[in-house]
């Protein structure tokens, strides 16, 4: 599928964080639960093995935490945010791709992170991409996301005020559990924060005796 060709709603993502990279980066935290959850994906993980990263932004403050541990790859589909990223995460690889069409051998990756990234991927997207990480982890992997807790796609001409558009795609949290259950994922963790929005938080590992394929 040629760029020209792509659904309208996954080129208005990559637009609006261009648009806004500066901005966002000025917004994201790393508290301290997001710390333990980040601290469980990686318990077991060989200190060589790589870490993904889907939707990884500016770099700050997800992949440096990441790098700081662990050799990382970060994928984002916004040219603007990865060049933030090359100067926060210096040591990182990183990828400017649409996460439903970057590939990796299996078992490439002793983790697999994606947080308020998936939500923008076309719903009918979801379960193949799921499937494709499942497939990129190591058997015992961990795969850590944030998971919207209501059906609904649409978008938002001036998202957060700040006049840049915006595109979600998205289940609600019981068929996104289930989703990571059909494609082969054990729920390890799940927990509902509530701020100003309500997010499902799900650290879900791949089986240790699954085949790395």
């Amino acid at each position: 599928m040629s760029d020209a060709t792509r659904p309208p709603g996954p080129r208005l993502v990559e637009a609006g964080y261009d648009q806004i990279a500066e901005q966002y980066l000025a917004h994201r935290q790393l508290g301290p639960e997001t710390i333990v959850l980040l601290e469980h994906l990686l318990e077991g993980v060989p200190e060589a093995a790589r870490v993904l990263d889907l939707g990884c932004g500016a770099g700050a403050p997800v992949t440096a935490w990441l790098a700081q541990r662990r050799p990382v790859t970060g994928v984002d589909v916004s040219s603007k945010q990865l060049e933030l990223a090359r100067r926060h995460v210096p040591t990182a690889t990183l990828l400017q791709a649409d996460m439903t069409r970057v590939d990796f051998p299996p078992a490439s990756f002793g983790a697999v992170v994606a947080l308020y990234s998936i939500i923008h991927v076309p719903r009918t997207e979801h379960r193949p991409l799921l499937g494709r990480i499942h497939r990129w982890l190591r058997p015992g992997g961990g795969f850590l996301a944030t998971w919207a807790t209501t059906h609904w796609e649409g978008w938002d001409p001036n998202w957060l005020g700040w006049g840049a558009p915006m595109w979600w795609s998205h289940f609600d949290g019981p068929t996104n559990l289930a989703l990571l259950q059909q494609v082969g994922f054990e729920l390890e963790t799940t927990e509902r924060r509530t701020g100003a929005e309500t997010w499902l938080w799900v650290l879900a590992r791949k089986c240790a005796g699954d085949p790395q394929v």
